[in-house]
């Protein structure tokens, strides 16, 4: 316990995932999706891309044809602002900024579409996922840039970088294989209700609840 205690000590920043951790569901999208009347688009995708076992990298490219056509220039951000999210994510937020950690979110399941008003909700600190491609203020079905496995650990380090910091004070909470590059570069991590053993095998450890407060006794007050 001593141990841990030390290592917690050592951590100043905390990065979560967006689906299932920070929203409670596999997509963050998809009231989005209901909201603006594409929910059957969206569910078709879904279904597509689980029948024929597309990888990630595809799956966000099929996933971005849905949002053709819809506005970027911020008039759809109430959805974001209102929709809820896990029980306790905006508390568990807000409690680790005020106990001095720099916090925010690295997501392979959503676009700058989704994460800059969600960034501004929870006073995130950095917001990285998926850019889809935009003409006109709106987006236009493609993929300039996707946040994989890989992606998602150089995300971290360029965070890390322009703090000054390096790994050995970076924390990492996500549930899914996706993350495991981000656990192995982290000091620290958790995986959040995690979709396979992999996942857990490759976090510090595993925590099993639907409510995000559950992760705050493994960090410290007044970290700085």
């Amino acid at each position: 316990m001593k141990l841990a205690m030390e290592m917690h000590r050592k951590i100043e920043v905390v990065s979560f995932d967006l689906d299932g951790v920070l929203y409670d569901g596999p997509s963050a999208v998809y009231p989005v999706a209901k909201e603006l009347g594409l929910e059957k688009q969206f569910i078709s995708t879904l279904k597509k891309v689980t029948e024929k076992e597309l990888p990630l990298n595809d799956s966000i490219r099929e996933g971005a044809k849905i949002w053709k056509g819809i506005p970027v220039d911020g008039t759809l951000d109430h959805i974001i602002e209102e929709m809820p999210l896990m029980k306790g994510a905006e508390e568990t937020v807000s409690t680790l900024k005020e106990w001095g950690y720099t916090v925010g979110c690295i997501s392979s399941g959503v676009s700058q579409f989704f994460l800059k008003p969600l960034k501004r909700r929870l006073d995130l600190d950095f917001a990285y996922s998926n850019t889809l491609g935009e003409i006109d203020g709106k987006h236009d079905g493609s993929v300039e840039y996707i946040m994989g496995p890989p992606q998602k650990a150089q995300a971290a380090q360029k965070v890390l970088s322009e703090y000054g910091l390096t790994n050995e004070v970076l924390a990492s909470i996500g549930d899914g294989e996706n993350d495991i590059p981000l656990f192995h570069m982290s000091e620290f991590s958790i995986a959040f209700n995690p979709e396979s053993p992999a996942v857990s095998d490759a976090a510090t450890l595993t925590i099993l609840s639907k409510d995000l407060r559950s992760i705050l006794p493994h960090f410290i007050k007044d970290v700085l």
